[in-house]
């Protein structure tokens, strides 16, 4: 502790806003906001928190620009739908292992300078990519690049939550993947205009631009193969949209390294320590409980991240093979999609705070398999008004189910950690390592209707699972959960502040670097 004398928490709670940034004697939310922004360490964590938003829109835009531009990537490689979705395999690995080196690295080295250094190796890999035209160096930059996007996600999900506690689920974690999905929306329309023409779809789905073909001559003899007809060149200016979100990308950087370059000017010394020794030795569920609890947890977001990644990666293949829409309408269809995800995200930002996590997240997963059966009846029928309904209700269905579990789950099952995080999303990106493998091949080899088949059992095994994880948390873990009261020590301004009245946010309770 400082050599300021410490004063007791209900000091603290005097104050218009706690430390998780709710209101606590009924004043607007705004109103509280604005007042809290005069204090410090209440400051610190909302730029923070705004910081962790920029770069997850550059992290949604980035994840956005890879639906669209698959078509292409298959044009750069000279590859099929098939052997590219192993593209998207090499990504899911790179993501699982960035999570799990992020959840590994979280407590250890500085958080800023972590989450800083993320981004900026991000923005290298994304703006390479296009460069890579040989299959095997693609696999490599794809698990770069995703690896590096495993990191910031976990990394930055875990900031949150270690910044705002329980309400780092709520409104500002609704946030943060708000600002996530509406990078989605904008990625694409900024990627269109540099895809290869509609002169290429066709060749997209044979392994080779150059088709042989023979040649019947005026008395029906027939030449052999040795003639051959070249396909008309199809031009990919790809890497401009990909150096456009290096850029991008590379501005979010900024405010967290120059964070981290104030943390070590004013050497602004935390007692982080003792904090994680304490923190470490809570566990609020016996062992055998809390590894239930982390399996199911796992198992519900691995069934949901499947189908979400799945649908958006693969919407814009799906709808050119399937249904021979054009890239442009594939493009605008895949915008939608991602713009139904992020009004309903910044609704999730509000409806959070009147309905029940666990309300919100039976009627999102419930809506999602009924608007995936929806959208297979229309795919089989060529109904394509239905698709594009269709598509709107998934985005609206999935858009608040993964922060809106990162709330449930720490008020319901266990408290969620840094390392609660990594593992949550190492298991999904396991999840999605075989998915396009599966998507691909039975896409190539049987049907493009192989994808909505997958993705309606998808989303029927996630409610599914969300159904156990209920009863596991009603029936078994409600007696086993323990309830602790945690200290914080509160460091008291100079006495002239407390004399006047001014409510204040000590600044032990800022975030954490």
């Amino acid at each position: 502790m400082d050599k300021d004398a410490a004063i007791q928490n209900d000091a603290l709670l005097e104050s218009p806003v706690i430390a998780g940034g709710e209101v606590t004697n009924g004043e607007s939310l705004r109103k509280s906001v604005l007042q809290s922004l005069r204090h410090a360490s209440y400051r610190s964590k909302f730029i923070q928190s705004l910081s962790v938003s920029f770069a997850f829109w550059c992290l949604g835009f980035q994840g956005g620009q890879r639906g669209p531009s698959f078509l292409d990537i298959q044009l750069i490689t000279n590859t099929n739908v098939e052997k590219a979705s192993t593209f998207f395999t090499a990504g899911s690995v790179g993501y699982l292992s960035g999570s799990f080196i992020s959840g590994v690295l979280y407590d250890r080295f500085n958080k800023v300078l972590l989450l800083g250094l993320c981004i900026i190796l991000l923005a290298i890999t994304v703006s390479v990519l296009p460069l890579c035209s040989t299959y095997g160096l693609m696999l490599v930059i794809f698990w770069a690049n995703s690896f590096f996007m495993g990191g910031l996600d976990a990394g930055g999900n875990a900031h949150l939550v270690s910044m705002w506690g329980e309400d780092g689920g709520g409104t500002y974690m609704q946030a943060a993947h708000f600002a996530f999905a509406f990078g989605g929306v904008v990625s694409p329309q900024i990627t269109a205009p540099f895809l290869a023409s509609k002169a290429g779809d066709e060749t997209t789905t044979f392994s080779s631009l150059y088709l042989p073909s023979t040649v019947i001559t005026s008395d029906n003899s027939t030449l052999s193969n040795n003639i051959t007809t070249i396909a008309e060149p199809v031009e990919t200016k790809l890497i401009y949209a990909y150096i456009i979100s290096g850029i991008v990308t590379v501005q979010s950087a900024i405010p967290f390294m120059v964070i981290y370059c104030r943390y070590k000017s004013q050497k602004m010394k935390r007692n982080q320590l003792k904090k994680k020794q304490e923190n470490g030795s809570i566990r609020d569920l016996p062992w055998k409980y809390y590894i239930l609890a982390i399996i199911l947890l796992n198992l519900f977001y691995v069934t949901y991240c499947v189908a979400e990644n799945s649908f958006a990666a693969y919407l814009m293949t799906f709808v050119v093979m399937q249904l021979k829409w054009s890239k442009t309408k594939g493009t605008q269809i895949t915008s939608v999609f991602w713009a139904a995800f992020a009004v309903s995200r910044f609704t999730g930002i509000f409806i959070i705070r009147c309905l029940r996590p666990v309300i919100m997240l039976f009627i999102c997963i419930t809506g999602l398999v009924l608007s995936f059966a929806g959208f297979l009846l229309c795919s089989h029928y060529q109904i394509h008004i239905g698709i594009w309904i269709f598509t709107v209700l998934v985005g609206l269905s999935m858009s608040v189910v993964f922060p809106t579990g990162f709330t449930w789950a720490h008020g319901n099952l266990l408290n969620i950690t840094g390392k609660v995080t990594s593992l949550i999303l190492v298991a999904s990106s396991a999840g999605t390592v075989i998915n396009p493998i599966i998507i691909g091949y039975l896409m190539e080899e049987l049907s493009p209707m192989w994808y909505c088949y997958l993705l309606v059992g998808e989303s029927i095994l996630c409610l599914a699972i969300f159904v156990v994880l209920l009863f596991v948390a009603k029936f078994v873990l409600t007696n086993k959960r323990t309830v602790k009261t945690n200290t914080i020590e509160v460091v008291s301004q100079p006495a002239e502040s407390v004399n006047k009245g001014r409510a204040f946010i000590p600044n032990n309770i800022s975030s954490e670097l």
